[in-house]
C-alpha cells in the first residue's frame, strides 16, 4: 500500500511538472499580431493603414496617410511605412511626395517591391528613364515578380517601344498577371 501510494505521488508529481527544471517563460503575449520589430504603437498604425488596400488601390488614401504618418513618426525607420505612405500619395495624384517616400523607402530597404513602385511613380511623373531603370533593377532582383514586369511594360508603351513592351506584357502574364496583356491585346497593341 505505501509503495503504491508513493508510485501515485510521483505521477501526480510528474504530471503536474513538479520535479522538472523551469520551462523557457513564454514569449510576449501579442495578441494584435505586431511582429515586434517596430515600436508597437508604430506597428499597429501600420496594421491599420495596410488593412485599406485592395490590391494595387488604397480605398482611403487621406486615413492611410494619417496612420502612415503615425508609424513614421513613431520608428523612421520604418522602411514599409515610407513605401506604403508613397502608395497613398501616388493614389491622391501626389506623385512628388510619392516619390520623396519611395526614394526613403529604397534606402532604407532596396527589395522588389520599393524598386517597383518607385519605378511606378516615375513612370507617371514622365521620367521614363528613370522608371525603366528602376523597374529593370526589381526585375533583376526578382523575375518573378509580375509588377515590376507590368510596369516596365506600360513605361515602354508610353515610351513608343511596342515590341519590349508586348513582351514585358507577355511575361507579366506568364509570372501571374494577364490584366496589361489582355488590355494590350484587347486595344489592338500586342498580339
Amino acid at each position: 500500500m505505501l509503495k503504491t501510494f508513493g508510485i501515485c505521488l510521483c505521477l501526480i508529481f510528474a504530471l503536474a511538472g513538479c520535479g522538472k527544471s523551469e520551462s523557457a517563460p513564454l514569449g510576449r503575449f501579442n495578441p494584435v499580431g505586431t511582429a515586434g520589430i517596430y515600436n508597437e504603437q508604430a506597428e499597429r498604425a501600420f496594421a491599420k493603414a495596410h488593412v485599406l488596400w485592395r490590391g494595387e488601390r488604397c480605398t482611403d488614401p487621406d486615413q492611410a496617410i494619417k496612420w502612415l504618418t503615425e508609424a513614421i513618426t513613431l520608428e523612421p525607420e520604418y522602411a514599409q511605412a515610407w513605401l506604403r505612405r508613397g502608395l497613398a500619395y501616388s493614389d491622391k495624384g501626389w506623385y512628388d511626395l510619392a516619390l520623396d517616400d519611395l526614394n526613403k523607402a529604397v534606402r532604407l530597404a532596396p527589395t522588389v517591391e520599393s524598386y517597383s513602385y518607385r519605378g511606378l511613380v516615375e513612370m507617371r511623373l514622365g521620367n521614363l528613364m528613370g522608371a525603366e531603370r528602376d523597374l529593370t533593377r526589381a526585375i533583376d532582383m526578382d523575375s518573378n515578380y509580375h509588377r515590376a514586369w507590368n510596369f516596365r511594360a506600360a513605361t515602354r508603351l508610353l515610351d513608343e517601344r511596342i515590341t519590349a513592351a508586348c513582351d514585358d506584357f507577355k511575361t507579366g502574364c506568364k509570372k501571374g498577371d494577364c490584366t496589361g496583356w489582355d488590355n494590350a491585346v484587347q486595344q489592338g497593341i500586342c498580339e
